[in-house]
């Protein structure tokens, strides 16, 4: 069933820092809902709950989100060697080349358990916890399973094998394959702006920079006539989210009051002064007319400042309050900021974005004031924009694509695809090493065959020409073809620096008349946000697609 046949479209935005979900029913699709979790803090509530999952002892689900950081904080230190805990895990899949089915990720104390074990449980406490929702509130509980169409949101800028991870650990949530979206968050985003924008007109380009808790995403689109929205450039970015933020805040933690002191903290101490800086690093901004800021710290802290250092760095303590100044804040921000404008610059620098009408600040490091005076001032001549919800943005406009993922109508390639093969072998072109004799011929191995060029623009669903191989020996049964990838433009090698096999197509061809002549054709289709690869036997028309393995 088509995701425009599905009566309910619900997003989940698994993130490196907060997690949450979204929905929708197809009677009233404009109207998306999120669920709105109880921070802790006062009576402030949120649209995402903290990723942070506790297992017990026996590796088995416990809590998840806010509930999960409470969980943990109260257990004694000894009750907290028999747990594991798991925060801020998401960016073990960015650019991880040996990622696979059985990667172990560490939790906070280093003891360790299989990521998609990790991945799916929050899937599932999400997924489980939208039905709950979904039953009290609505009184919806006929909707089956086949009439719910689910979108898991993921950055633009992971490569393929992240991508398929995420979607087996949603299958492993529960979630049915046949009813799963991948939607690249950056281009939710452009949808949700787009919908929430009335400057959104025929032919403007505007940027989206989705900045989150791990990694940047930036993209830049086109509204085409047909009201669907072009890639311009291909996605880009970098791990520059607000965590480095938060990373650099624990460094000066650290150099207040020593390293001792820090680890003697509790659980629940350490919670109350990330939850602190947490507003802290939402209201901060460069024109504000306050010099200096307070945070409130545990009082065993007192005792071991450093008082060298917390004069180099104009620190003063009042009762349990430290106050930091304006320039010593500023610093933490400094590091990711200027990467992220200094990323948008080179990108305003193309020819293709000289006329952009615009540039989207969304996720949950875009409400930093300080980035957006940043921005503003490194583009003084283009409009700087931070939607209302800009942290919902993603999500809400996941929903929006679950409706009709045809509205991103073409994209930009992030890669060179192909196909790993072996030609006859040309003595004076061949590198000697790449020599194999097959039967009594000469071949070349790891032959680069490219489908796809790094930075085409194709239409959603569009499919390259077939292209044709064949059996290498005689007796050959089946044909194993390695899909591979590449940043060049044109690889020779499948061996060249950059080359990635992220798949295979094990195509069967028992009939063995005709020996070397049998053919296979093989064509790649830009399904959306994944990469489709098709391979038919010519002999049988048999079709088989591609197993990403995580080779």
């Amino acid at each position: 069933m088509a995701s425009t046949q599905k009566v309910l479209v619900v997003a989940i935005d698994f993130g490196t820092t907060y997690s949450g979900y979204a929905f929708s029913f197809k009677s009233n699709k404009n109207d998306v809902k999120t669920h709105l979790w109880e921070t802790g803090i006062g009576q402030e509530q949120s649209t995402k709950a903290p990723t942070s999952i506790l297992f017990d002892h026996l590796k088995r689900y416990h809590s998840f989100g806010y509930d999960a950081e409470n969980q943990y904080s109260r257990l004694s230190d000894e009750q907290q060697k028999q747990y594991y805990y798991f925060k801020r895990f998401k960016m073990t899949l960015f650019n991880n080349q040996d990622l696979n089915e059985r990667t172990m990720i560490k939790d906070v104390s280093g003891r360790e358990m299989r990521a998609m074990d990790v991945f799916a449980a929050g899937i599932k406490y999400l997924r489980d916890h939208f039905h709950t929702v979904l039953r009290g509130q609505f009184r919806s509980g006929l909707v089956g399973s086949s009439e719910i169409q689910w979108v898991l949101t993921v950055p633009a800028i992971w490569n393929e094998a992240a991508k398929q991870f995420m979607r087996m650990a949603a299958v492993k949530a529960g979630i049915s394959g046949d009813c799963l979206t991948l939607a690249l968050e950056p281009e939710a985003a452009a949808l949700y702006c787009q919908s929430h924008s009335g400057s959104f007109q025929l032919g403007n380009t505007f940027m989206i920079v989705d900045a989150g808790g791990g990694t940047v995403d930036v993209t830049v689109h086109k509204v085409r006539l047909s009201g669907k929205l072009q890639e311009v450039v291909p996605p880009s970015g970098g791990p520059w989210g607000g965590i480095k933020v938060d990373d650099a805040f624990q460094t000066f933690l650290m150099k207040i009051f020593g390293l001792a002191a820090i680890r003697k903290l509790s659980k629940s101490e350490i919670l109350q002064i990330e939850r602190e800086f947490e507003i802290v690093k939402r209201s901060f901004s460069q024109n504000s007319t306050m010099s200096a800021m307070d945070i409130r710290v545990p009082y065993c802290l007192i005792g071991h400042l450093n008082r060298s250092n917390a004069s180099m760095h104009s620190i003063r303590i009042r009762g349990d309050k430290m106050n930091i100044p304006y320039h010593t804040l500023q610093e933490f921000f400094k590091g990711p900021v200027q990467k992220i404008v200094k990323h948008v610059r080179e990108l305003m620098d193309k020819p293709e974005l000289t006329y952009t009408n615009g540039i989207y600040l969304v996720g949950g490091f875009s409400k930093s004031r300080l980035l957006q005076d940043e921005m503003k001032q490194a583009f003084p001549y283009i409009q700087i924009h931070t939607p209302q919800e800009a942290n919902a943005a993603i999500i809400k406009g996941a929903v929006i694509f679950g409706h009709d993922p045809n509205i991103i109508g073409w994209r930009k390639t992030t890669r060179t695809y192909g196909i790993d093969c072996v030609s006859e072998f040309d003595h004076d072109i061949h590198l000697r090493q790449k020599y194999t004799l097959i039967e009594g011929r000469e071949y070349c191995s790891d032959i680069f065959t490219k489908f796809i060029t790094v930075g085409t623009t194709m239409e959603n669903g569009q499919a390259t020409p077939y292209q044709s191989f064949c059996p290498v020996y005689s007796n050959q049964a089946s044909v194993p073809l390695k899909i591979v990838t590449s940043p060049s433009e044109s690889p020779t090698y499948t061996t060249d620096p950059g080359c990635r096999v992220i798949g295979t197509i094990n195509v069967k061809m028992p009939d063995l008349t005709g020996g070397t002549d049998r053919e296979v054709k093989v064509r790649m289709i830009m399904g959306g946000t994944e990469l489709k690869v098709e391979a038919v036997d010519g002999n049988t028309g048999m079709s088989y697609s591609a197993k990403f393995d995580f080779l």
